[in-house]
């Protein structure tokens, strides 16, 4: 069969075997509705409380708009939300991007959707775009000891509206709201040390203080962000439209921030999570571009599936990783201590547990990539970065991944190829699972189809 998966601004097509390959890739809901209708929809309907024009009225707005990295709908979202905006006393737009740089072409390009939606809809706005390095002022200290450090444009605002796509987060559960605040409008030092929680075991996707499962509400990077929200906040109200899907959306909710990011946690793992027997060869396709733009970017998939790998297996890793330092990391300061960090001279083996040595901010998404590379076979990885970067990092380059599935097939005919599309939307699970996980899992997540299923293993 040919399967044709995503691969910076193109596809890769590969031909693999119908009896022996199974598809995972994020499930789609019936849908109707055009992006514009359901975002229409649930401004009109939300899950709680007021609507969005109402709570604005004569009030003076931070609207929160996630960063050029977020692969989302951002012109329906900022349109569909203008509308309700226009009776605000007025409108401070800050695009959130954390720790990533903020003069990039991509957020100049949001700047410029806003600037056109506002003069269209005649609001009264300013428009910023966060910088970490910025000054900041301090709002309070977490119970974890992080000394949140906040832009001091959100404390000049009556209400917050905050847009967001949600899907898995490879440490700090779910990406959602609360992300808006911390990292995205925090300093430097404020990421850094929260981010440092992503160290701990329990900082892993699938887990929330907001999730509907008791035994899965324990992660300390988001119980920290949550607690940077509330100081931030000060009691002041926080409003989310959030989104599921980007070329096409699966769901839309608005409302009060936690009643929509606990619906939105569940739709997720309705719509993205897996239960799957490990196999020992698997393709990891991130989703294209902008999700594989760097390595630093495309590393959430390759953890996301990580349950799904057997130790000593092989992995071929489609990411296109596009040009220069951004092929690597989206900054000078996150390739020294995120990519540098995986070329350290120590065998695989040996590589986590050197680079979890003396944390830095970015260091942990080295350290959990260390990780995988220390206990498969294998990394295999189709990009267009050279091959001395690529071996550099502990990883095998490939120009041909074709030939790579040939030999495996050739050595193993009988063992499972995990096919991983967008992967930087999923999230993987183990299939040996406690009874109480299986009962869970009964009920809350879709199933893998048996590898010679007809429909091409697809869900």
């Amino acid at each position: 069969m040919k399967v044709k998966l995503p691969y910076g601004k193109e596809s890769l097509i590969l031909d693999l075997p119908d009896d022996q390959v199974q598809i995972i890739e994020p499930k789609e809901l019936e849908e109707t509705s055009t992006t514009s209708e359901t975002l229409e929809n649930a401004l009109e309907k939300p899950l709680a409380g007021s609507k969005l024009k109402d709570m604005v009225r004569n009030q003076k707005v931070c609207a929160l708009v996630e960063d050029s990295t977020r692969n989302e709908p951002h012109w329906h979202q900022i349109e569909a939300s203008a509308k309700r905006l226009k009776g605000a006393k007025h409108i401070q737009y800050i695009i959130t991007t954390g720790s990533h740089d903020p003069e990039t072409k991509g957020n100049l390009e949001v700047v410029g959707i806003i600037k056109e939606i506002a003069k269209r809809y005649r609001l009264n706005h300013t428009i910023l775009i966060h910088d970490c390095e910025r000054p900041t002022v301090t709002v309070g200290t977490t119970t974890r000891g992080t000394k949140v450090e906040v832009d001091p444009e959100l404390l000049k605002v009556e209400v917050f509206f905050v847009t967001t796509n949600m899907k898995n987060h490879y440490f700090a559960g779910y990406c959602n709201a609360i992300k808006n605040f911390l990292p995205g409008c925090c300093s430097f030092e404020t990421i850094e040390a929260n981010h440092r929680l992503a160290l701990e075991r329990e900082a892993s996707f699938g887990r929330h203080p907001w999730h509907y499962d008791p035994e899965r509400r324990s992660n300390p990077v988001a119980e920290d962000m949550l607690e940077a929200m509330d100081l931030i906040s000060q009691g002041r109200r926080v409003y989310t439209m959030a989104t599921i899907g980007s070329k096409r959306l699966i769901w839309a909710a608005a409302g009060d921030v936690e009643t929509v990011t606990r619906e939105g946690i569940r739709v997720v793992d309705q719509t993205t999570s897996f239960y799957l027997k490990p196999s020992k060869y698997s393709i990891v396709s991130p989703g294209g571009y902008p999700d594989d733009e760097t390595l630093y970017a495309s590393q959430r998939g390759l953890d996301l599936v990580n349950n799904a790998i057997l130790d000593k297996g092989e992995i071929i890793w489609l990411a296109a990783c596009d040009g220069g330092y951004q092929g690597l990391a989206p900054s000078e300061k996150a390739k020294k201590n995120f990519y540098d960090s995986l070329t350290l001279d120590k065998s695989k083996d040996a590589l986590a547990p050197e680079i979890k040595k003396n944390y830095r901010l970015f260091k942990q998404k080295a350290y959990k990539m260390a990780r995988i590379i220390g206990r498969v076979n294998r990394v295999w990885l189709y990009s267009k970065l050279d091959e001395r970067t690529v071996r550099a990092a502990h990883l095998n380059p490939t120009k041909n991944p074709q030939k790579i599935i040939d030999q495996w097939i050739r050595d193993n005919s009988q063992e499972t190829i995990l096919v991983f599309k967008d992967a930087n939307k999923l999230a993987i699970y183990n299939a040996h699972l406690t009874k109480k996980e299986a009962e869970v899992s009964k009920s809350l997540f879709p199933r893998v189809a048996p590898a010679n299923q007809s429909d091409g293993n697809r869900f």
